[in-house]
């Protein structure tokens, strides 16, 4: 190997940097051109990584007048009223996922928010949570409480699977529809909505049996700020085995949607998740009473 004069790694990293960026329609005229400016410099130790690309090109031209106010800083609003872009201001953290996609539909929500559920100038009536495990029977249960002290009963499940079924060309409950189907919770919101549009319908009532609802803390807090705080909430603790049987007996029985295997799963998985912080929470306001299940009861 004939022995040469070294390579000067920063001149040709200069000169390759020079034609990437500029990438110059004639590149040995701008080659010629770069070598006569390594001659002006002194030499090529004077070179480096971006000798050859032009300070213009480094560094943001100076703002003068309205044009710099334009081109940069768009979310800076200058004085003039005629600026033509919008302001792009840091949006609100996002803490439960909302699909209110239909405006007649979140119109609606916002309407139903505004008003009362129980008749201010009346004892309002007493309200009862049947909270569990999927496949621990709160239908079931809820319902026997329900008749026996003459209570008005609802599932919050089988609401939103009526109003799945009712208005299945609608895309948000079409959407809805899949989430549950995957085993996952409805959004908050568009339950509570259901919830309250249910109770608005009650006639007079000493009490309201209500089955499925909250799944969580969250959904709690917002049935004790939308609704009422609930008088009595009862937990049917029931061991996973025994929910997993109960909710492949229904599956057989009933084909409900969110009977299938991997959806089971997947609400067990919620379920042992969300259980504990949601018992320990109506437990510390001394609401919760737990009822034990050794057996897996009939669905009705």
């Amino acid at each position: 190997m004939k022995s040469g004069k070294a390579v000067n790694w920063d001149q040709l990293s200069g000169l390759l940097n020079g034609l990437m960026y500029y990438r110059p329609d004639d590149p040995v005229d701008y080659l010629e051109n770069c070598l006569q400016k390594v001659k002006e410099l002194g030499g090529s130790e004077k070179v480096k990584w971006d000798t050859f690309v032009g300070p213009d090109k480094r560094n943001l031209p100076p703002l003068n007048g309205g044009q710099g106010r334009r081109a940069f800083f768009r979310n800076v609003l200058p004085e003039s009223c005629n600026f033509p872009y919008r302001r792009y201001d840091r949006l609100p953290p996002i803490h439960q996922f909302s699909i209110e996609s239909d405006t007649d539909l979140s119109e609606t929500a916002e309407l139903i928010e505004e008003y009362e559920v129980f008749d201010p100038s009346r004892p309002h009536p007493k309200i009862i949570l049947v909270i569990g495990g999927p496949g621990s029977g709160k239908g079931t249960q809820s319902w026997k409480i329900a008749e026996r002290y003459g209570f008005e009963y609802i599932s919050v499940g089988e609401l939103l699977r009526k109003k799945i079924h009712n208005t299945s060309s609608n895309r948000k409950w079409s959407l809805i529809a899949k989430i549950i189907t995957t085993g996952e919770l409805a959004p908050q919101e568009t339950t509570i909505t259901e919830i309250k549009q249910r109770l608005m319908q009650i006639p007079d009532s000493d009490g309201i049996v209500i089955d499925g609802f909250p799944r969580d803390v969250a959904q709690a807090l917002s049935f004790e700020d939308q609704i009422c705080t609930p008088d009595l909430v009862v937990f049917l603790a029931c061991a996973n085995l025994k929910l997993k049987e109960g909710l492949l007996k229904r599956a057989e029985q009933q084909g409900r949607p969110d009977d299938n295997l991997k959806a089971i799963q997947r609400r067990l998985i919620n379920f042992k998740q969300n259980a504990v912080p949601l018992v320990n929470y109506f437990q510390e306001k001394g609401l919760i009473i737990t009822k034990f299940l050794f057996k897996t009861y009939n669905h009705p």
